[in-house]
């Protein structure tokens, strides 16, 4: 009873570790938290701090920059009217064409001073006897009585009758007798002036939860920009913050009471303002909750799938000795084996050496392994074959119903041999779960079975293709493909025979097997059916054909033996495309009969006798 209960309470045992190391996790994570988040929430606050002068900044440069800009076009503008109105004289005191002029150099107002700075004509009549003396606005441009070399631009301010913001470029004419004003609205400025506003800035920063920015007076601490814009327009006392706490230069304040909330905050003197970042401490303690709740959940989670796969482990090494138990009585008549789980896709190497050791790492999968295997086996020409076979993708479908299933290919080193796979557990529905993947070696059996094959299909005397090779081959030959059937027939073999011995026969035969492997085995097959008669099966065209025949018969020509000083073969050939063939009978039949028809030339040409010796 207490045997059957150990691994319960084993079982509990670790269950009761794992929750204490989480507790423990937790209490170091929450240390942990409190300290980083302090660090950055610092850091961020201080980012945040230094953006926000730096934005001010660099706006409050642009500002200048481009008034600037515009008071030099808005000058060239006044030159370019001033040119306009000398070159039209008709214009000058036509409200009508100045106001065309206006359009045409995109300005909107154009004035017309005398020599006393008195606006005398001009694209708008109601500033007509305006002067410099009309006001602190005119009289800017006072300068330019005494000294006609001058132009002058004004920067941005309210025109006083209307109230809207103008900007004033004046020029003196080429005759130095009147003055030329423009005026125009810089819409562009002001745009640039509206989104340069504190606070706007402010609501374009990015801000984060818990965090807020303040830009406020220096001198009076009126807030000009906050993130929470209820703020605009408060002073940092009215929110909390006294000019005691606030000195010049960068100050850190560590607690602060802002809205009845307890912050950190640091602020920092720029220019005319003063800017700061404040954290709400209660932001670090709610994302520190959610984040030790997060853990916390993925801690157990954790644990129980560890706790999951330790058992499985457990009961994987149990099935593991169950297995190697049969497999190494079978160890020792394989090259290689290895057991392969197509459920989990992993893969053990067995040997007496490693008992079962698995070679994978967990990014290492079976699928990948076999393919390994295969590349390192198999020569280049059967890979292809081989990859199909080891997929383990398939190997499931094709050995449904199947015990073993086995594929024969050649090694780099290995020399021929037998791969299979052997089911070693099924599933409900038959299909192979378990694999068991052997490598044999059939080396020594296949060459013994390639010698038998070779001595039944090859003529012991040329080294030919048989009678036997010959019709297995046609009757698997498809009749629809491109090829040359020759019917051959060497000359003279009787007359050797009887004259010279068969010897010389022999020597005779072997010396045209020679010229006809040579020349056409690149091409197809050679076949000794009987004595002196060859048939030459080639897969090519007829025009190819004419470049190996016309090399064969210069080998032919070239060749001598020691006994027999030349050859002559009678040749019948018939072509694939000729016509529609009936049977390979007929066209059997067709090709002797031309070769019949060579022969009868040959002999008749050289007066020979067939069935006796020359005549001469």
């Amino acid at each position: 009873m207490s045997n059957s209960k150990h691994p319960e309470n084993r079982k509990w045992g670790i269950v009761c570790l794992t929750v204490g190391i989480v507790a423990v996790a937790l209490f170091i994570q929450v240390s942990i938290l409190n300290n980083v988040n302090n660090k950055n929430a610092r850091k961020t606050s201080q980012v945040l701090l230094d953006q926000a002068i730096n934005i001010i900044e660099k706006n409050q440069q642009s500002e200048k920059e481009l008034i600037q800009s515009l008071k030099e076009d808005y000058i060239v503008r006044a030159k370019a009217v001033s040119y306009i109105i000398d070159a039209l004289p008709e214009a000058e005191c036509d409200v009508e064409e100045l106001q065309k002029i206006a359009d045409l150099m995109s300005i909107d107002e154009i004035h017309l001073f005398d020599n006393s700075g008195t606006i005398y004509s001009g694209s708008v009549p109601k500033y007509y006897g305006y002067s410099f003396r009309s006001g602190e606005q005119m009289a800017y441009f006072t300068p330019m009585l005494s000294d006609k070399s001058l132009t002058m631009c004004q920067d941005v301010t309210p025109n006083t009758s209307e109230g809207k913001k103008m900007m004033y470029a004046i020029t003196w004419n080429e005759s130095g007798d009147r003055m030329i004003q423009v005026g125009i609205e810089p819409v562009r400025l002001l745009e640039k002036v509206k989104q340069n506003e504190v606070s706007t800035i402010v609501s374009n920063m990015p801000m984060y939860e818990g965090i807020s920015l303040y830009v406020a007076d220096i001198d009076t601490g009126e807030i000009y920009g906050a993130t929470d814009r209820t703020k605009i327009g408060q002073t940092l006392e009215d929110i909390g913050l006294s000019k005691k706490q606030l000195s010049s230069g960068k100050e850190t304040i560590d607690t602060v009471t802002i809205d009845n909330e307890k912050c950190s905050c640091i602020f920092e003197s720029s220019g005319s303002y003063e800017v700061g970042v404040t954290f709400a401490i209660s932001s670090n303690r709610t994302s520190n909750f959610i984040a030790m709740m997060i853990l916390a959940v993925y801690l157990f989670i954790a644990a129980g799938i560890v706790l999951v796969m330790v058992f499985r482990v457990l009961r994987a090494n149990q099935e593991k000795q169950e297995q190697f138990a049969i497999l190494s009585s079978m160890s020792e008549i394989y090259y290689s084996m290895y057991l392969v789980n197509l459920k989990t896709n992993a893969v053990v190497e067995y040997s007496r050496q490693n008992e079962g050791k698995e070679i994978h790492t967990l990014s290492q999968k079976a699928d990948e392994m076999m393919h390994q295997i295969t590349d390192r086996l198999v020569i280049e020409a059967y890979k292809e074959q081989a990859e199909q076979f080891t997929d383990l993708h398939t190997a499931a479908q094709r050995m449904e119903g199947k015990k073993i299933i086995s594929g024969e290919f050649v090694g780099q080193k290995l020399g021929w041999f037998r791969a299979s796979f052997i089911a070693s557990e099924t599933d409900k529905d038959q299909k192979p779960v378990k694999l068991i993947f052997t490598i044999r070696s059939i080396d020594d059996e296949k060459r013994k079975e390639e010698k038998l094959i070779y001595t039944s299909n090859t003529d012991q005397l040329t080294g030919c293709f048989n009678r036997r090779a010959y019709e297995k081959d046609i009757a698997e030959m498809d009749l629809n493909t491109e090829f040359i059937y020759l019917s051959m027939d060497v000359n003279g073999l009787k007359i050797v025979n009887d004259s010279l011995g068969h010897e010389a026969g022999d020597e005779l035969l072997k010396g045209a097997s020679y010229c006809m492997k040579k020349c056409f085995d690149d091409y197809g097959k050679v076949y000794r059916i009987g004595g002196d008669e060859f048939i030459v099966i080639l897969f090519t065209n007829y025009e190819s054909f004419a470049k190996i025949k016309e090399a064969f018969d210069n080998t032919v020509a070239n060749w001598s033996g020691e006994l027999v000083s030349s050859i002559t073969v009678s040749c019948g050939i018939v072509s694939g495309s000729e016509q529609p063939w009936a049977s390979w009978e007929e066209i059997s039949r067709i090709a002797d009969r031309r070769m019949y028809e060579q022969k009868a030339i040959y002999y008749r040409k050289n007066g020979i006798d067939r069935y006796s010796h020359p005549t001469g």
